[in-house]
């Protein structure tokens, strides 16, 4: 007796294990593919999203797979029906690209759904619809701004400038006592140009300079722009971008030119603060500080903004309801706080409303950039942004408009450059390659 209860006690066992076995082989795979992500990212994230996601329901499991070749891959994989169900772009011009070829979903209906016109900021949301019609959705906005080391400024008596004459003052005392007066550099990845060059140009003239010419208002080589330009070779012809050394810096390595107060400040969008994490230990994080940028023509301070990338839904998934669900969630003021806990600097989500992201429990680079944001995005909401080219640009613009450095260095005119990022932009608006762009209030 006693044998054949154990026997009924194993077969029951047995049933059991294979049926919840059965049961998490049932389960439908949503992919998400990814950029290759520093491996504590990629934890984090799967810690914070997909766990979510998995722990929540019982019929579906999301997979994220982190690829370095991300931009290359999914423009094969989309026309074949093999590629994920959540779609990664670099940015808006991507999703264009992807939109015109029928490749992605258009999801103003989820937009309608879980309300993300009203919950977001109009610079990222426009940014990622055509013609009014929503294809995707941003992971961030970036925020341009100074990024400095507390202790240097105080050890030289300086304050964070709130003018252009006090950053030119600090910036050259910086020269004048052997140090960098900006960390900049683009070894080894060329589009750096763009964070710095946009930058100088949008607190220059006025941030509706790039607007008008990316709305075909204005030629890009109008005398305007052609000034803008001209500013950022004198700025590197002053040393002001790490004197020499230009070519020979990545932004690694600017972080750590802060760290170690060889550099004034860094000039950068809110993305390094990534890097940062890799340089400034947990006990050294508050040094490092941020502030907004000033401008030549206004009192007020101009943010200028960008995304790292956005989202969008594949026209081959048979699963566009639970697609849009993992990304509503990830357009949320608690997504945003938990990934920059583990990710800081890269997972600032634009949401319009971040009253209720409590920054007293959080530390470090975390509490700096979450409250950074949380002081712009009002600003941001009332139209005091600028329109960084590595996200507004169409691809042929973009790379004409690295070239930036030919006319540093002097090899190009100013006049020569905007030509020919003039003839890409027309080819591109010719085309259609543009995305909706909210106007910048200045």
């Amino acid at each position: 007796m006693k044998k054949l209860m154990s026997l009924l006690l194993t077969l029951i066992l047995i049933l059991s294990i294979s049926t919840v076995s059965v049961q998490a082989q049932e389960r439908k795979t949503i992919t998400f593919w990814f950029w290759g992500a520093a491996p504590q990212h990629q934890e984090h994230i799967n810690n914070v999203l997909v766990d979510w996601y998995n722990n929540s329901q019982d019929e579906y499991e999301l997979v994220m797979e982190f690829r370095n070749t991300v931009d290359v891959d999914i423009p094969v994989a989309l026309p074949t029906g093999t590629g994920p169900d959540i779609v990664y772009a670099s940015g808006p011009s991507y999703m264009t690209v992807y939109a015109t070829e029928g490749l992605v979903l258009d999801i103003s209906n989820y937009a309608e759904q879980y309300g993300w016109k009203e919950r977001l900021l109009p610079a990222m949301y426009d940014a990622c619809t055509i013609n009014g019609k929503l294809y995707s959705l941003p992971n961030a906005i970036l925020i341009g701004g100074l990024f400095y080391n507390k202790e240097l400024f105080a050890e030289k008596g300086w304050e964070p400038p709130t003018t252009m004459e006090e950053m030119e003052a600090i910036m050259d005392q910086a020269i004048a006592d052997g140090m960098y007066a900006l960390a900049a550099g683009n070894k080894g990845w060329k589009p750096c140009n763009d964070h710095f060059s946009s930058m100088i140009i949008n607190h220059t003239i006025s941030p509706s300079a790039f607007y008008n010419a990316l709305m075909g208002i204005e030629s890009f080589d109008n005398p305007e722009m052609i000034k803008g330009i001209a500013k950022s070779a004198e700025w590197y012809q002053k040393g002001y971008l790490s004197g020499n050394d230009y070519l020979n810096l990545e932004s690694v390595e600017c972080v750590q030119l802060i760290k170690d107060k060889r550099a004034a400040m860094l000039m950068a969008p809110s993305l390094y603060v990534q890097f940062a994490d890799n340089v400034f230990s947990a006990e050294e994080a508050n040094l490092f500080g941020f502030t907004p940028m000033p401008s030549y023509f206004t009192d007020e301070m101009i943010y200028d903004v960008s995304m790292p990338c956005n989202f969008g839904i594949s026209a081959a998934t048979p699963y566009p309801d639970e697609c849009a669900k993992i990304l509503d969630h990830m357009m949320t003021a608690e997504f945003l706080k938990e990934m920059t806990v583990g990710w800081p600097g890269y997972w600032t989500v634009p949401v319009k409303d971040l009253s209720s992201v409590d920054t007293s429990d959080m530390t470090g680079l975390a509490k700096m950039i979450t409250d950074a944001l949380k002081v712009a995005a009002p600003e941001i909401d009332k139209g005091l942004f600028a329109l960084h080219p590595s996200t507004f640009f169409p691809p042929a613009t973009d790379t004409a408009f690295q070239n930036i450095d030919t006319v540093w260095m002097g090899v190009v005119s100013p006049e020569a450059f905007a030509a020919d990022v003039a003839k890409e932009l027309n080819a591109e608006i010719e085309d259609g390659l543009i995305t909706t762009i909210a106007q910048p209030s200045k």
